[in-house]
């Protein structure tokens, strides 16, 4: 068990937050501090609570590594206010905060926070408390002290979790009354911190040591640059030593472990920059034109060429790295228009999840050989590799289901302009349908008559997305003169 030094609440029962960091300061630092100067630390005033964005931004730019999960949005809190925090909380909980915190003052806080520590907008299961606490983390854990005490007065507190044994976890409790290495069972804690539907900040310290890190994770930390199928890659093929021996990427990183990484990272250097068209961009993300013959990321082997990734990387934050940084979907490389990507680990979960739950709208425009039968229609037929060119699509009945909505814009002799609208994502499928019906878009040279080279006239047009900060946008790419040239 981690020996932490203990510290409790002071008599006016607000001041658990400081006596949490006074306990994770002097435990990582070595250095003692009274409870007035970490109060000063953590920007304490008299007869408040101290919500923790501006001490755990100090604390990050200072060396700690910090590990955040909150449900609380702040972008959202930052733009609407005790609008967003009655809308968050109940009632009950939102009047507790305005009279007993400094949650009013905050917002000024907010870029720099989220610029400097990994938070991620989610709630906190108790496995991520398992899994920081196995690497190597204090866990700092936002409570109702009521339900942990049994008063059922509702009351904001915070614990430290030192660690866990069997069934229970370990922590230091400030009070009142305070309770060193207090024993409280898993599910006593879930119940505390709100059960299914909670709103619990939990936050992981440790310096940035790398202490207890998966080794695949261990050389991203320390190599950025690559990403962390690249850095599985490397400890599979033995370039990758701890202590001069070869082990698994699971391999969890000790004390005292001499690690060394044969990879030579000026590679990384031939890659160009480039300069792609931007529509709109923020905090949280960048929303670009792509361009037909761009990559949006590096298919697994290192490839020196620009895509879109490594246009992405020179824009984010830390923690979104690799061959594929901040990547929330992608466009062949052949096909042109609105591609949207993310600057912040955070705005990357917020966004790929709308695509996997299929809250995107997204509409693409075509131009396919002949006339089409019907001028609006469905085509639903499951899309599956094809075994024959593994590098291809098919329809077939052991596919993945694969729908796609289209309507036609124009026609002239021989083609026709089209409007599709994806309702799935399937690799290739508006270009495996089309072709499957007869009607291949134009210059594609894998399921049309097109050869390599070949402009292929499949452009994503528009984009509709909820934003990180929570709010509804279309994005629009202009459609290329290619198309116009062909319905002049």
């Amino acid at each position: 068990m981690k020996k932490v030094p203990f510290y409790g609440n002071a008599p006016d029962n607000n001041q658990c937050m400081v006596a949490v960091y006074r306990m994770v300061m002097e435990y990582f630092l070595g250095t003692q501090m009274s409870m007035a100067e970490v109060a000063d630390f953590v920007g304490y005033a008299p007869g408040q609570a101290v919500w923790t964005l501006e001490p755990l931004t100090k604390l990050a730019k200072m060396g700690f590594d910090i590990q955040m999960l909150e449900p609380f949005d702040y972008r959202a809190f930052e733009k609407k206010g005790t609008d967003y925090l009655y809308s968050a909380f109940s009632k009950e909980k939102a009047d507790w905060q305005l009279a007993n915190t400094n949650i009013r003052d905050i917002a000024p806080s907010i870029p720099d926070f989220l610029h400097t520590v990994r938070w991620e907008n989610r709630a906190a299961s108790l496995q991520d408390i398992d899994n920081m606490l196995t690497a190597g983390r204090l866990v700092s854990v936002a409570v109702n002290s009521g339900v942990l005490n049994g008063t059922g007065e509702y009351a904001d507190h915070n614990v430290l979790i030192i660690g866990r044994e069997g069934n229970s976890y370990i922590m230091h409790d400030p009070g009142l009354p305070p309770a060193p290495n207090r024993r409280v069972p898993r599910n006593a804690l879930w119940e505390a911190m709100g059960g299914d539907h909670h709103t619990a900040e939990v936050t992981g310290f440790r310096l940035k040591t790398h202490i207890g890190e998966r080794l695949d994770q261990y050389v991203v930390s320390v190599r950025p640059r690559l990403s962390r199928a690249f850095a599985a890659k490397l400890i599979g093929e033995k370039k990758v030593l701890v202590n001069g021996t070869p082990t698994k990427a699971g391999y969890h990183v000790k004390e005292g472990d001499a690690i060394t990484i044969d990879y030579d990272e000026s590679v990384l250097d031939a890659i160009p920059d480039i300069d792609l068209p931007i529509l709109y961009e923020d905090h949280d993300c960048v929303v670009i034109n792509k361009p037909a013959g761009i990559l949006t990321h590096a298919q697994g082997e290192f490839i020196p060429e620009a895509t879109v990734a490594t246009f992405l990387r020179s824009r984010a934050k830390e923690g979104v790295n690799g061959i594929r940084a901040g990547i929330v979907h992608r466009l062949d490389r052949a096909t042109s228009g609105v591609l949207i990507g993310a600057k912040t680990q955070a705005a990357l979960g917020w966004l790929q999840r709308q695509f996997a739950d299929r809250l995107v709208e997204k509409t693409y425009l075509a131009v396919v050989k002949g006339h089409l039968k019907q001028p609006e229609a469905v085509i639903d037929m499951p899309v599956e590799r094809n075994p024959k060119a593994p590098a291809t699509f098919r329809v077939g009945a052991n596919g993945k289901d694969a729908v796609t909505q289209y309507k036609v814009l124009k026609e002239n002799d021989t083609e026709s302009l089209i409007e599709l609208r994806p309702r799935t994502g399937r690799t290739h499928q508006l270009r495996v349908h089309l072709a499957h019906i007869g009607h291949p878009i134009v210059g594609d040279p894998l399921y049309g008559n097109g050869v390599y080279g070949d402009r292929l006239l499949l452009h994503a047009y528009k984009l509709a997305i909820t934003l990180p900060d929570g709010e509804r946008r279309t994005f629009t790419a202009p459609l290329p003169k290619e198309f116009e040239e062909h319905f002049l």
